[in-house]
């Protein structure tokens, strides 16, 4: 299998090459191939920063977002705390992905730092940023747009992120875990005269750790467990199928809620703060989302 995919591969290697390189390649020997495509999984390192002008969804009408960027958080002071092991960049960067198949054919992901060792927990955090311009409603015909959302800006963390794309001899399904925390998320939203600033979320037991003046970095996220997948689904009018079905559970099980503190230093309505928002372990229970088209 391996000497028919080096054989496949061959070609598209020399058209991406220089004729001078060309010239020189020698063949590699059989043990030396082995070494290389011999290894259990395989590792990426990602740096990247991503722009986009306009994001916009049409069905009739059309839902613009504009001046998108994504990003590093270009900053290494997380609430309050300096993390030493973050450069800051507005790169997404120091990001390692770690690809591997197991026994039974399932596609296992983990991402995480550089510096976390490979399939471990990272106690380092992958700093993250973006922001847009605006959020408009457009109508068909372009003349007229209300804008609902602007001056969008998130900065955040996450300590591992993992993915199994199960093998499940049939259409198969994929499953999630994610630990992040938001640390500053500032938007305006016009429609509604109101203004949030320096809104956050962490995981659960956050503000109790604020309170005792410690910070642990690998615990403060949410952690969030998903599960995707084409699903029959039966409503009111009928059966949908093949529809997106998307649940959310805790880290303890299926039946665990999703469970973070938040809150928001202002809260502005009419440009005028009514207070500072504070939200201790706000509970998420069996949590459906089912998407598709009408």
């Amino acid at each position: 299998m391996k000497h028919h995919m080096r054989k496949a591969l061959l070609p598209l290697a020399l058209t991406g090459a220089p004729l001078t390189a060309v010239a020189e390649l020698a063949p590699l020997d059989d043990a030396l191939l082995s070494e290389m495509t011999g290894q259990a999984g395989v590792s990426i390192e990602l740096e990247t920063k991503v722009t986009m002008s306009e994001f916009r969804y049409t069905d009739e009408g059309s839902v613009s977002i504009k001046d998108v960027t994504f990003g590093g958080a270009n900053k290494n002071t997380f609430f309050g705390r300096t993390i030493s092991s973050i450069s800051p960049t507005d790169k997404l960067d120091d990001i390692r992905i770690d690809i591997d198949s197991n026994d039974n054919g399932d596609l296992l992901i983990n991402i995480g730092a550089t510096s976390t060792c490979i399939g471990c927990v990272g106690t380092s955090p992958v700093d993250f940023g973006l922001s847009f311009s605006g959020m408009d409603l457009v109508s068909a015909d372009n003349t007229t747009s209300s804008r609902i959302m602007s001056d969008f800006s998130m900065t955040g963390y996450f300590t591992s992120a993992y993915m199994q794309v199960r093998n499940s001899g049939g259409s198969g399904e994929i499953n999630m875990k994610v630990s992040f925390a938001i640390d500053d998320l500032d938007v305006k939203i016009p429609t509604m005269g109101m203004e949030i600033e320096n809104m956050y979320i962490a995981g659960a037991g956050f503000h109790e750790d604020q309170e005792l003046g410690f910070f642990d970095i690998a615990n403060s996220g949410a952690v969030v467990r998903m599960n995707i997948k084409a699903e029959d689904v039966v409503t009111a009018s009928g059966t949908i199928n093949d529809a997106l079905a998307i649940r959310l559970y805790g880290n303890s099980g299926t039946s665990a809620p999703v469970v973070f503190d938040m809150g928001m230093d202002a809260l502005k309505i009419g440009g005028t703060s009514i207070g500072a928002i504070k939200i201790d372990d706000l509970a998420l229970y069996d949590t459906k989302l089912y998407i598709y088209g009408h």
